[in-house]
């Protein structure tokens, strides 16, 4: 998801307040979760991003939503809600997390292979990745069976891909042009 400049102002804001607080972790914690319960429900997002409903009644929903189990994000949707912003809450949580990432040296690595990974060669992408960029590695490994063999590795606006896919779609376009 693209985040947008206005998101990035509210995250950054968000997490100042959460660290002036010393509540930056429990915050953080509460927008994964919220975060989670945004992109499994499409009606919700449908709903939050529906101009002709009020925003009282969205801030409201949320609220009902989160109840007392994510009590810290209220400054969030109060923020949000005031400004007439709560469309963007989504990309918002997006941008804290990625901020809060920055703030807590934590690189965030993705590796999508068509077949679990060992233990074995998830430390050696830790330490290849470790390597190149100074930080905690936070891996997260997704399959598709799609890239047939090899992997895609994403992390700081990076793609190493290293898949039979990749290299079949280059052959496919080179026999084409030929």
């Amino acid at each position: 998801m693209t985040i947008g400049t206005t998101s990035k102002r509210y995250a950054k804001a968000l997490i100042f307040n959460a660290i002036d607080q010393g509540k930056l972790d429990v915050l953080f914690d509460e927008i994964l979760s919220f975060s989670t319960i945004l992109e499994e429900s499409e009606e919700l997002k449908d709903f939050i991003s529906n101009p002709t409903i009020s925003k009282d009644l969205k801030k409201s929903l949320l609220y009902d939503i989160t109840g007392n189990s994510l009590p810290n994000i209220s400054t969030l949707f109060n923020l949000l809600t005031v400004n007439n912003r709560i469309d963007i809450i989504l990309s918002v949580c997006y941008a804290f997390v990625k901020l809060y990432y920055d703030h807590k040296n934590i690189v965030e690595v993705t590796v999508t292979t068509p077949v679990a990974i060992s233990d074995e060669v998830e430390l050696t992408i830790k330490k290849y990745i470790s390597s190149i960029k100074k930080g905690e590695i936070k891996l997260t490994k997704k399959k598709d069976e799609s890239l047939i063999a090899g992997f895609t590795l994403d992390f700081d606006n990076s793609r190493l891909d290293a898949s039979i896919k990749k290299r079949l779609n280059m052959m496919k376009k080179q026999l084409k042009t030929n």
